[in-house]
């Protein structure tokens, strides 16, 4: 019964005084199985409703005309709410505050859903305004009715709050912050939630920020958890964009094979309309497959997130598309071009202060530069990096002298090739703290 669509005209006699038992008992189970017939039935509702033709009904209709009600009045409420926002958004904290205190109508939870909703999509543009926005959401589920929000609602609202506030000092390269911000967040976890989407939420930030501080390893056993929860909950979303991270994850740790694997799984399971976490699944294929060497499978790969990369990538996005675009004409041979894709790249991350990608992409630019023997080319590359990070009181002081010793290394000649596998290694892991033991560019004792 259900596999068999119902055309509009058989909507608007099933929504008449004319429908026949039959056609009740068939098409009111049929709404509730199949969205894409409901969402048709609410046009047909909605329109027999404004040119005042839609009887009133004592039977099963009553039910759906009931619900269809409400979903609209759902959607009135949340277009108010945002409206409340955009008023109040601009605002300093204290006048939000007083806002919050004294005005019933923004007291509820679609506002707090509308803060929070606005807030995520802010994240990555603007984290700083995105932290803001999120505190104040926090600060208003202390308003929020007892009897409509009991205590378990209120805690994963806070939840949610605390886990954006997280995200967004990640994403500003507030480490300590960040953290704080998770073991806040985690107060707020019952038995219950540690299980629920909210919780995956979570550990899937919590993920992304030790992979952000070099603990790789620490991140894939999260990422492994969140996947977990979000499976169980039939979340394939969820579990597509936990499966983009651990690819990514994985690669970083220098193991371009599995993380091919990986991102190849996640593209055979990911839902329609995820053109974002395609693109990253795809780019993240694209340069496993230009480290193993699989050049013609590489420009293939390319070719299909190209276009991607230009519909639904940001502007750091771009940049990082263009550093793999170097990458790929620096494995095909073609230096000339790639040095200047590097540059770019290099260029538009350290103005966009990604530092750390800035940063990666410049090594890939050295190993160039060292693997054709530019090694004059090469030193003026740690020149510039040892001179920007002079520069930038964000980067711990050892980072520097790391470069200051490759430098060092590429003028005496004692770098070998295998030193740039070291030194990346320590770029991931050690980006936002010193190592215990700094790499050390000195030459292998030949044998005997």
């Amino acid at each position: 019964m259900a596999e068999r669509h119902i055309s509009r005209r058989q909507f608007g006699r099933l929504f008449s005084v004319e429908a026949s038992v039959v056609e009740i008992n068939y098409g009111v189970p049929h709404l509730a199985a199949c969205r894409d017939c409901w969402i048709e039935a609410t046009e047909v509702v909605a329109s027999l409703r404004d040119t005042k033709n839609l009887p009133r009904f004592s039977d099963s209709r009553d039910a759906v005309v009931t619900l269809m009600e409400a979903e609209e009045d759902r959607i009135a409420r949340s277009l108010r709410s945002k409206g409340w926002w955009a008023g109040l958004k601009d605002a300093t904290l204290g006048e939000q505050k007083e806002k919050i205190n004294e005005v019933a109508a923004v007291q509820t939870g679609e506002v707090f859903e509308t803060i929070i909703h606005q807030a995520q999509i802010l994240a990555r543009r603007d984290p700083f305004a995105a932290e803001r926005s999120a505190m104040t959401a926090h600060l208003l589920v202390d308003k929020l009715s007892d009897i409509q929000f009991p205590p378990p609602v209120k805690n994963a609202f806070r939840l949610s709050a605390m886990t954006v506030v997280a995200n967004s000092r990640r994403l500003a390269a507030n480490w300590p912050g960040a953290f704080e911000a998770v073991s806040r967040a985690r107060t707020y976890l019952t038995p219950q939630q540690m299980v629920s989407v909210e919780g995956a939420n979570l550990i899937s930030v919590h993920a992304s920020l030790v992979c952000d501080t070099g603990l790789l390893e620490e991140a894939e056993i999260l990422l492994y958890q969140a996947a977990g929860i979000y499976r169980g909950a039939g979340d394939f979303v969820g579990v597509a964009k936990i499966g983009v991270k651990e690819a990514d994850a994985i690669l970083a740790s220098g193991r371009p094979e599995e993380a091919l694997m990986k991102a190849r799984d996640v593209l055979a399971i990911m839902p329609p309309g995820c053109a974002r976490l395609e693109m990253f699944a795809r780019n993240i294929a694209t340069e496993s497959l230009v480290g193993l060497g699989r050049l013609s499978e590489a420009l293939r790969s390319y070719g299909r997130a190209k276009p991607l990369n230009e519909q639904f990538g940001g502007e750091v996005d771009l940049l990082k598309f263009e550093y793999l675009e170097a990458k790929i004409l620096d494995a095909l041979g073609d230096a000339r071009e790639s040095e200047k894709l590097f540059r770019s790249a290099i260029h538009g991350l350290t103005e966009a202060e990604i530092y750390r990608s800035a940063f990666i992409a410049r090594l890939a630019l050295f190993e160039s530069l060292f693997k054709r023997a530019a090694f004059g080319k090469a030193a003026r590359l740690c020149e510039e990096a040892i001179g920007l990070l002079q520069k930038t009181k964000r980067i711990h002081a050892q980072m520097s002298q790391v470069w200051k010793d490759l430098l060092v290394a590429v003028k005496t000649q004692a770098l070998e090739e295998y030193h740039l596998s070291v030194m990346k290694d320590y770029l991931i892991r050690h980006w936002t703290s010193p190592a215990t033991n700094a790499p050390v560019f000195t030459a292998k004792p030949k044998p005997d």
